[in-house]
């Protein structure tokens, strides 16, 4: 491995290509080739270096493709969109892309710590990246592999986010060209339906805007369909996607999202960054702009359920609806990513443990002799894995119809309470702050079971 010593594809800190740019760093490795760190010695910049590898660089056919992604994204003029400078080759053979320079980390790092943006936030990520999209779409060049990889967060501004790794860009729209040739392009979790030969097959500017889509739900502490799946996830991209109706999330951001994600390229917004502010200015206006939605509202299509289920074949019943509840509301005592200055701000990291651990010590909460008396116990002892897996059990009772009318009614309540500003405890809920609409839908719901309690508590709350 090279890595360590800095050096690739036969390159060194120090090396000196055409007496023009100096390699200082090696970046990163990649299957078209390896990227450094480097500086134009005529302006003292500091540059992106990418190096062909030379099996690429034996085959004319990925020469021509490669100067033809230098030559077209040159023409690019959009903050949002990673700048390309020129394309060298020398005695050697190899051939050097000289691009801007990011000091920053992809959207994917903040990700992977628990990040999590307000829905005001999530729009103005969109925006950003949608305008850098238009700009490339105006010049027939498509994407193709818009996913937090790609997307880079420089000295963690999220308002100079950029699109970076066009190595899969196509400059013919609505064909299967690309730069690496005709295999499939794009992340598998990012990726359209049009990409697994849905929705016609064609790839074009609408591809981009569906992955954005997804990336946009990712950011807003949203579960993407089908992600971590493989291939397989062509299997939650077969409709359109919605959240649920009753989902705490303001309409703007819920109208705008869906839109991007309609099975049908044609009915995706041609102008995703108009959408997208339209649905921001409406936000703002109305003064929620800093509502965090439940991670637990957001609907992910019946087939997905169903995926979740199948995962725990065998196992009974109860442990699918388990599973698949934390599918959709793991994320509760996830640490998240504020921003509300223009930066992402340090948060506690997400929780390693697996869904299929927590469903497991849920299954075992569930199915006690006291089932309520042991998810108390594990509430008491605090801690984010207990705590989530109380919060899994409750919400798998309380949505059990074989269960008595009693028992869901205090599953309810106490998650209601986990909620309620008025019995919040930061050291016996999962989530991160009380949220009053959604500690009204649980307490209306276990009113509709006939809670004298919870009604007082609705009543109490419309006070």
């Amino acid at each position: 491995m090279t890595m360590a010593a800095g050096t690739a594809q036969g390159l060194k800190p120090g090396d000196v290509i055409q007496d023009s740019y100096r390699i200082d760093a090696l970046l990163g490795e990649g299957g078209m080739g390896a990227t450094f760190r480097g500086t134009n010695l005529a302006t003292g910049d500091v540059v992106a270096i990418k190096v062909m590898t030379a099996e690429f660089a034996r085959v004319p056919k990925s020469v021509d493709l490669f100067k033809r992604e230098a030559r077209l994204l040159r023409t690019v003029r959009s903050d949002a969109v990673i700048r390309y400078e020129t394309i060298l080759q020398d005695k050697q053979g190899r051939l050097f892309l000289i691009m801007e320079f990011v000091a920053g980390r992809p959207l994917s790092h903040y990700i992977a710590r628990g990040a999590r943006l307000s829905p005001s936030d999530v729009l103005k990520l969109g925006i950003r990246l949608a305008d850098g999209l238009a700009a490339i779409h105006a010049l027939g060049i498509v994407h193709r592999d818009v996913a937090p990889d790609n997307i880079m967060i420089p000295d963690d501004a999220i308002l100079k986010a950029k699109l970076i790794d066009f190595g899969l860009a196509s400059d013919s729209s609505g064909t299967e060209k690309s730069i690496i040739g005709t295999s499939f392009a794009g992340k598998f979790s990012f990726s359209a339906p049009e990409q697994f030969g849905m929705a016609g097959g064609k790839i074009g500017p609408a591809t981009d805007v569906y992955s954005l889509g997804l990336v946009l739900l990712k950011v807003a502490g949203l579960p993407v369909p089908g992600e971590g799946a493989g291939l397989g996830v062509g299997e939650h991209r077969r409709t359109d996607l919605f959240l649920a109706p009753d989902a705490d999330v303001p309409g703007a951001m819920r109208s705008a999202v869906e839109q991007m994600l309609r099975l049908d390229p044609e009915a995706r917004p041609r102008n995703p960054a108009a959408v997208l502010t339209a649905a921001l200015r409406a936000l703002e206006g109305a003064g929620n702009q800093n509502t965090l939605p439940d991670a637990e509202d957001f609907q992910i299509t019946r087939d997905t359920a169903e995926d979740a289920a199948a995962q725990t074949a065998g196992k009974g019943r109860l442990i699918g609806t388990i599973l698949a509840g934390l599918v959709l509301c793991g994320l509760a005592g996830a640490g998240y990513w504020g921003w509300s200055t223009g930066k992402f701000a340090a948060s506690p990291a997400a929780s390693a443990g697996s869904s299929q651990a927590q469903a497991e010590t849920a299954r075992a909460l569930t199915t006690a002799d006291d089932p309520l008396a042991e998810i108390t116990a594990r509430i008491d002892a605090g801690g984010e894995e207990n705590l989530n897996a109380a919060l899994a059990s409750l919400m798998a009772l309380a949505r059990d119809a074989a269960q008595p009318a009693d028992l869901r009614q205090r599953a309810y309540i106490a998650v209601a309470e986990m909620y309620d500003p008025a019995s919040f405890d930061a050291k016996r809920s999962p989530f991160r702050e009380p949220n009053a609409n959604a500690a009204k839908r649980q307490y209306q719901a276990a009113a509709d079971l006939g809670s004298e309690l919870a009604r007082n508590a609705l009543d109490r709350m419309e006070e």
